[in-house]
Formats: C-alpha cells, sequence, structure tokens
C-alpha cells in the first residue's frame, strides 16, 4: 500500500520527479530523480513499506534543500535575500582565529 502511495505521489508531479525501478547494490527498489535540486536517491522496497510518506519525499532533497543563514551583529538573516553586493562581501570575509 505504501508503495503505490509514494509512486502516486511521484507520478502526480512529473514536473518535479522522474522514477524508474532498478537495482542499486543488490538491492531493488526505486530511482527518483528530483529535476529542481538535480539529485538521485534510489529507495529500496523495504525502505519505502518502513517510512512515511513524507520522508521518504523529503530524502529526494539529498541535503540540497537548505538555506544559508549568517549571524551579523546579534540577528539572523536569510542570505537568499540579500542583494548581489551584500552576497558578494559575505563571500570576501574571512575568520581571523588569533593563537594566544
Amino acid at each position: 500500500m505504501q508503495k503505490e502511495r509514494f509512486i502516486k505521489q511521484l507520478t502526480e508531479h512529473p514536473d518535479i520527479f522522474e522514477l524508474e525501478e532498478g537495482e542499486h547494490n543488490g538491492k531493488t527498489g526505486i530511482f527518483v530523480k528530483n529535476k529542481q535540486l538535480d539529485t538521485t536517491t534510489h529507495f529500496t522496497f523495504e525502505a519505502i513499506q518502513k517510512y512515511d510518506l513524507q520522508f521518504l519525499l523529503n530524502e529526494t532533497s539529498r541535503g540540497k534543500n537548505v538555506e544559508q543563514m549568517t549571524r551579523v551583529t546579534g540577528f539572523f538573516s536569510k542570505v537568499s535575500s540579500w542583494n548581489k553586493g551584500k552576497r558578494g562581501e559575505l563571500k570576501d570575509r574571512h575568520r581571523v582565529n588569533e593563537m594566544k
């Protein structure tokens, strides 16, 4: 039942996901490509039965669906909301560790 729900969820979003059955390290399952994040994840049929649907969908991001944040003068802000110049300044920053 879980396998059918997982496959249905993926096939309802062909603009985001591509799937193909296949084998990896001797275990059969489904390869899922997340087109938005350019990741491919292999899900064994045992894993699909074991984990809930939301967990499986989150795993398709393979750690790429994150936001970078920074702390400047005591407050946090999302780097994605910064303009091009501010992001350039962030790349130029470096840490200085003084050894005493």
